[in-house]
């Protein structure tokens, strides 16, 4: 069902692709089918969850600096990873600015502190100022709490990008044609130790759904205790490329608080009842005088029967 749901997606944005590419270049593509252009054969995402991303490949960031993922991994904090490249006719503009959607959707995270964001061109010609032309243009409208230096765009060589796109699944051809890449659109997201955790293949990202995606990325070292409650409680649906709520898991999290409320309403019943035993009881050491009625130890009625 998962596959099928991926295969629809892809459909979807290979015509919205054509379309595009069309329009902004006056030429059609060949089809092999009345949907789906030729040229996006061989074009989609093989999932690999809880598979590992190589650490150490070398990549450029948008400063010209020599970075790589084991780098960026070191803060402990996740990464959501795009394959783009910066002369996209389309699809790129299209999933950057909803990515873009998403992180300034998302309130309670802050880009650069609690995860980062990496954008890694699949064009191996790409420039260092060509990708620092491309992170001018989107970070200069992120809302103010995120820290702009957390969105990196990065260019390498054919060999790098290959390997990391290999070990994501991310399948894409080359048009020598119109010198353009056909390529799916997906934000990866990636756990401190380098796992891949999770895919989200929307277009203009829904906020909700991004950061539970985020957090479930971070593995408890992000997030509030009540947003890793809010994940637990929830599930991802493959189906509707979101988030939803798990009946069995909200009923385990009420009956537990319920549990809790009732031991917590307990307590000061429980002290009273002891309070009351204590002050009910008479120390065996103090025993009523028979002769004036006052309370003698047995130590002082010992002693009087003595002197007697």
């Amino acid at each position: 069902m998962r596959q099928l749901t991926r295969s629809l997606a892809w459909m979807v944005w290979a015509v919205a692709l054509a379309a595009t590419t069309a329009s902004v270049r006056g030429e059609d593509y060949d089809y092999v089918s009345d949907k789906l252009p030729k040229a996006m054969e061989g074009v989609r995402v093989d999932e690999q969850l809880g598979k590992f991303v190589p650490l150490d490949l070398a990549f450029r960031d948008h400063r010209g600096n020599q970075t790589s993922l084991a780098k960026v991994l070191a803060s402990d904090k996740p990464v959501i990873l795009s394959l783009n490249y910066s002369n996209c006719p389309g699809l790129c503009v299209t999933q950057l600015n909803g990515i873009l959607q998403g992180i300034n959707d998302v309130s309670s995270l802050r880009l650069g502190t609690d995860f980062h964001l990496i954008s890694v061109s699949i064009d191996p010609r790409e420039s260092t100022e060509k990708a620092a032309g491309t992170h001018r243009r989107y970070s200069q409208d992120l809302f103010d709490q995120h820290d702009a230096t957390g969105w990196q765009f990065w260019t390498g060589s054919k060999e790098s990008i290959e390997k990391l796109t290999d070990s994501v699944g991310f399948r894409y051809t080359y048009d020598a044609k119109h010198d353009q890449y056909n390529h799916p659109a997906a934000a990866i997201f990636i756990a401190p130790n380098g796992k891949i955790t999770r895919y989200l293949y929307e277009l203009g990202f829904n906020g909700n759904t991004f950061k539970m995606a985020a957090l479930e990325a971070g593995e408890g070292r992000i997030g509030s205790s009540l947003d890793m409650i809010a994940l637990w409680c929830v599930h991802y649906n493959p189906m509707e490329n979101r988030y939803s709520a798990s009946a069995r898991r909200l009923l385990a999290v009420s009956a537990g608080f319920f549990v809790v409320v009732g031991l917590v309403a307990s307590i000061p019943f429980w002290f009273a009842k002891r309070g009351r035993s204590a002050m009910g009881t008479i120390p065996k050491s103090v025993l009523p005088d028979e002769a004036n009625g006052h309370a003698t130890s047995e130590c002082e009625r010992d002693r009087i029967k003595f002197q007697s």
